[in-house]
């Protein structure tokens, strides 16, 4: 799943190229090629989101509970209907239990139902069914989405990891599909202007490039600092070992491009100086992959080994082992 996905970007983007969905009145009613080509970007769309989902769940902490089943994705597919505007993920969790010390393997299976609804995809609702060690069928759904998880457990986190990658990978595509259109109608004004002098067109051309980086690291900087803030909310305010560090709490990012590869920084604001971490992602749309504390900083080497050893534990993705 991680890799069928990785010309998403490209391939998505060159299809908007000639298919408007959603278009202003007094626009000609789509063709059946272009209704194809929507169907087909948001088919890739989908498969994107259950890619990312596949990740996320590799980062949560799960504990013991594991995915035993990977995640998939249908396309128009649901109980009533074919509609290309709906879709479904799926995958299935195992988790134990011990009694009379006697331990025993439960599942879990959810299936995320998806709307395509004003431009992107929306997560209408997971349902969630049980097979005990003891039984023979899963039990009847419930929705997550709706359900009130007071405990904190494995079901919470799950619940999170549903609504935040759904909602964060949509509002990628939609930034995406937004740079997209915004290049288009500037290619239009530029194509319009071909009879001027040669100078104006690399200016325009210059100017093109510029918003388009512009617009990427601010698509970067935005998803990198969702992952800053959650990571920041879990870090406490001191760190044992760190002699007179304290966090503030607070948060800051930068994002940069380096040829087509971004860097980006996260610095948690602390006392008596910030702790810093650098995070890679390959290409635009790519995952943030957490590449560690920043170097130098004025830590001692014994303050710098606890440190990285604390934040690699809460920041790195987990060993398969953990899964």
């Amino acid at each position: 799943m991680k890799g069928a996905v990785t010309g998403w970007l490209a391939a998505g983007l060159m299809l908007l190229a000639c298919v408007g969905v959603g278009c202003d009145r007094g626009d000609p009613a789509p063709s059946e090629s272009q209704l194809a080509a929507a169907e087909s970007r948001r088919s890739d769309e989908l498969e994107q989101i259950a890619s990312t989902l596949d990740a996320s769940l590799e980062a949560a902490e799960l504990g013991v509970w594991r995915v035993v089943e990977p995640v998939t994705f249908r396309h128009g597919v649901s109980a009533e209907t074919h509609s290309p505007l709906v879709g479904t993920i799926s995958f299935t969790c195992m988790f134990p239990i011990t009694i009379e010390g006697t331990e025993h393997e439960n599942l879990v299976r959810q299936n995320g139902r998806l709307v395509f609804h004003r431009d992107q995809w929306r997560l209408q609702q997971v349902g969630v069914s049980f097979k005990y060690f003891n039984e023979n069928d899963f039990t009847d759904e419930s929705d997550l989405l709706a359900a009130s998880l007071l405990d904190g457990g494995k079901l919470t986190v799950l619940k999170s990891v549903w609504t935040t990658t759904v909602r964060d990978t949509a509002e990628l595509q939609l930034a995406a599909r937004e740079l997209e259109r915004a290049e288009a109608e500037q290619d239009q004004e530029e194509a319009a202007a071909l009879k001027k002098a040669e100078a104006d067109a690399e200016a325009k051309r210059a100017k093109r490039d510029s918003l388009t980086e512009a617009a990427r690291l601010k698509v970067m900087a935005a998803r990198l600092t969702k992952i800053a803030q959650a990571a920041n909310s879990s870090l406490g305010a001191t760190i044992e070992g760190v002699d007179g560090l304290r966090l503030t709490g607070e948060v800051e990012v930068e994002v940069e491009l380096s040829e087509d590869s971004f860097r980006g920084r996260v610095s948690f604001e602390a006392m008596p100086r910030d702790v810093t971490v650098e995070y890679l992602s390959a290409r635009f749309g790519g995952p943030w992959l957490y590449e560690g504390l920043k170097a130098g900083g004025g830590w001692d080497g014994p303050s710098r080994q606890v440190l990285s050893a604390f934040l690699d534990r809460r920041l790195s993705e987990p060993a398969a082992d953990e899964e």
